[in-house]
């Protein structure tokens, strides 16, 4: 269960509370106002032959671990993926470590993973993705890197998978990738990874970690094809489930990300209006809003709304290096309560499954474009003795939407007899969603701002088990005016907030504030006879602010301009586990030396 609680209990009654509360951003930003005073160095000339591999992150607070107490680090997986790696995962043998300094098998305190990713050359972002046992624990993205190479390091928080790791298995590592001539440029940027663990014992001011007892995958199950559902339909992603008889407890973790023409859902255009603008705008169809469904034996049990995570490719390029969109290298996931359907799934009488749907805005089917790229996995505590019981209360109105407005309500009540006696839970979601497009110059020319906000809640017994209140607030202003010229270009503008105060089922209750601003162009050259970038400005900042029930902080201001980090300050309990880039990396206030490619001719 979760540490200090009472915190982000704000939610009363029978009703959910929308967006994170005043008393939970409280925190975030009176940290952010304790900034610590650093030292600037004296900016680099901007025309510098830049030799170093540069240094390339998404913001995040690193997972909190025991201060004290016994560790080990087990090297899971070392892989390069290059030609001939897409649609092919490296797949190995994941074994439980079993040196004392790791503790007990399965009473971990804490497991922390550190993905290193090391590529130079010229490349596109790619999607990948992590699995263990079929259930997928991280996905991630990739920088595009520069000619002297880029690296990143990202630490993730995978506690919760303790039952996977508890047992033999299969991990699988998806980096799906294209060595290649593409548009008169080779791709050769190869990735090399290294995946490690590490494991915490427990100590006296840091016990072991509650987690489920059972972890049920919600994936394709393909031994050697990447494990996600790629949903391209209505119909979604199937997976037959069978759960303990003596099951208390359910919930079910959704990864999900949107690619191809889904790539900039968020920006997509109305069915309605696409008539309207020439097809050599590029303008997708189908709208902006995309509903992630989790259906048991076919009926509604919950809903996400996910965050729009742009990848370092995304919009324009420029923008996303050295620093990342937020999400870009750890998506987020998103929780739902199936509790209320376990005495459904118990039912011997029938097979059962969960299905995995998205759900757009168009018109016509299917509702969104191919495609979206969803798995996840159902985490089940068991008690002592069979479990029964009936849904009381099921209440999933129609979801309302128009061109620019959507909501949801739905709330789920059932009872529970188990061992330790009759249970009520309830699970209830309030979602709202805004979304207002301009454009110009025949659809050259485009605004997009939107806002997603909702909460929500579950509670066993009256003791709420699960609030996930978010607002992601996001404008994006793109200008393609000029792309079709010989010597064109295109830019954009992006304001991108995600804040959620997220107390899930396993795991510390904590509150994530981040507010980023990027703008940015490329230059284009017609030759020989294909669009390319050959060079491109950047600018991206980012206030970051994180809070946890154990009292855990951290807190970061960065900038980058032009391929350089411009400052980077960072604070709080949790700074040395995750510190600012090396000195030798800042630039100052000029940034960097910029996005050139040098194109020979004849």
């Amino acid at each position: 269960m979760w540490c200090g609680a009472a915190l982000l209990l704000t939610s009363l009654g029978r009703g959910v509370v929308a967006q994170p509360s005043p008393e939970e951003l409280a925190p975030l930003l009176a940290g952010l106002g304790e900034q610590p005073q650093i030292e600037r160095r004296v900016p680099l000339s901007t025309d510098d032959l830049t030799v170093a591999p540069l240094i390339d992150l998404q913001v995040f607070a690193p997972p909190a671990t025991p201060k004290n107490g016994k560790r080990c680090s087990v090297t899971l997986l070392q892989h390069s993926f290059g030609d001939g790696s897409y649609n092919a995962p490296a797949v190995v043998a994941y074994t439980p470590p079993t040196d004392p300094a790791c503790g007990e098998v399965g009473k971990w305190a804490a497991i922390s993973l550190n993905l290193s990713v090391y590529s130079i050359g010229t490349q596109y972002d790619r999607l990948s993705a992590i699995y263990l046992s079929h259930s997928e624990i991280w996905r991630s993205s990739s920088a595009e890197p520069t000619k002297t190479g880029t690296i990143w390091n990202t630490l993730k928080d995978v506690t919760h998978f303790t039952p996977l790791f508890a047992k033999p298995g299969d991990l699988m590592m998806d980096f799906s990738n294209i060595i290649a001539p593409d548009l008169y440029v080779l791709l050769d940027g190869v990735f090399d990874v290294v995946l490690t663990a590490t494991f915490y014992a427990p100590t006296k001011s840091f016990p072991a970690a509650v987690t489920s007892d059972v972890i049920i995958p919600l994936s394709n199950l393909n031994d050697t094809l990447p494990n996600f559902f790629t949903i391209a339909d209505d119909i979604g992603g199937v997976t037959a489930v069978v759960l303990p008889d003596t099951a208390v407890s359910a919930y079910v973790e959704v990864f999900c990300s949107g690619n191809s023409a889904e790539e900039f859902w968020y920006l997509n255009t109305p069915d309605e209006f696409l008539q309207d603008f020439p097809g050599s705008t590029g303008l997708v169809g189908k709208g902006p809003f995309r509903e992630v469904q989790v259906l048991v034996d076919g009926r509604l049990s919950g809903v996400i709304w996910p965050y729009p995570v742009i990848y370092t490719g995304g919009i324009t390029p420029s923008n996303w290096r050295p620093l990342t969109s937020y999400g870009a290298y750890d998506q987020p996931t998103y929780w739902v309560d199936i509790t209320p359907f376990i005495p459904v799934l118990l039912d011997k009488n029938t097979n059962h499954t969960v299905t995995l749907r998205v759900v757009g805005q168009g018109t016509t089917a299917p509702s969104f474009n191919s495609n979206w790229f969803v798995s996840g996995s159902i985490h089940v505590r068991t008690g002592s003795t069979k479990t029964t019981g009936k849904i009381t209360s099921y209440s999933a109105p129609k979801l309302r939407i128009s061109t620019v407005l959507a909501h949801r309500e739905l709330n789920i009540e059932a009872e529970l007899h188990t061992a330790e006696g009759t249970r009520s839970v309830r699970f209830s979601q309030s979602l709202d969603f805004v979304n207002e497009a301009r454009y110009a110059d025949e659809g050259w020319i485009q605004w997009g701002e939107q806002t997603t906000t909702g909460t929500t809640t579950a509670s066993h017994q009256g003791k709420q088990v699960l609030r996930d209140a978010f607002t992601y607030p996001l404008s994006v202003f793109s200008n393609y005016s000029l792309y079709t010229q010989e010597s064109g270009g295109y830019g954009s503008e992006i304001n991108q907030t995600h804040i959620r105060a997220l107390a899930p089922p396993f795991g510390a209750a904590r509150t994530i504030r981040s507010v980023q601003h990027a703008r940015g162009a490329i230059g284009m050259d017609n030759w020989p006879g294909l669009r390319h970038a050959i060079n491109g400005t950047g600018a991206t900042d980012q206030t970051f602010a994180y809070v946890d029930c154990r009292g855990e902080t951290y807190f970061r201001d960065v900038a980058a301009k032009n391929d350089g980090w411009v400052r980077d300050a960072v604070w709080g309990s949790l700074r040395d586990a995750n510190p600012p880039v090396l000195r030798n990396q800042i630039f100052g206030p000029g940034g960097g030396p910029g996005f050139r490619r040098m194109v020979g001719r004849g």
